[in-house]
């Protein structure tokens, strides 16, 4: 019963560290996303609030659409590099959980054909540390879910704010 105790332990912290992966991962791709998406409307204001000699409104446009197709291909690339780390920690988790199943059930039937309590003395050692590895890993978990929310709710302040452009500083001028 030890042994299915300590495997469903070290099954709870792969799970935690999962669940810190995606969300960790989640709040990288939403803080991007947030970057660029400033970037594009300081891009945008400053090129249609200034006065560029040689520049015409249709240069102007061009230039704001050339730079959101680029912004476009980072975020794709972005969001193709998250999707394949949340699969890689799906990946990962899952040959962890089977091996540990694995390793419980092999530890199971080795005490059992030698009728041995060593494995018990080992169980009941090792314990307390897999219940601190566990208490950390909700911690972890814990504070990775907090980031995820606090980029997203962050990124949707930014979205409700307007765009301040800045007055151009005065100079001085010096009397003679």
């Amino acid at each position: 019963m030890s042994s299915q105790t300590l495997s469903a332990v070290a099954i709870h912290v792969v799970d935690q560290y999962s669940s810190a992966g995606k969300h960790l991962t989640k709040a990288y791709r939403t803080g991007v996303e947030r970057l660029v998406g400033g970037a594009n409307a300081r891009y945008a204001s400053f090129l249609q609030n200034r006065s560029i000699p040689l520049v015409n409104e249709q240069v102007k446009s061009d230039l704001i659409n050339a730079q959101q197709v680029l912004a476009g291909f980072l975020l794709k690339g972005v969001h193709a590099g998250s999707d394949r780390a949340a699969l890689a920690i799906d990946s990962v988790s899952t040959r962890a959980t089977s091996g540990i199943q694995a390793l419980a059930s092999t530890a199971t039937r080795v005490e059992t054909a030698f009728d041995s309590t060593a494995l018990e003395t080992v169980r009941t050692l090792n314990m307390p540390a897999a219940t601190l590895a566990a208490q950390l890993a909700d911690k972890i978990a814990q504070g990775a879910k907090a980031v995820e929310t606090r980029i997203g709710s962050v990124s949707e302040e930014a979205a409700e704010t307007a765009v301040v452009v800045a007055k151009p500083a005065r100079r001085a001028v010096r009397k003679a």
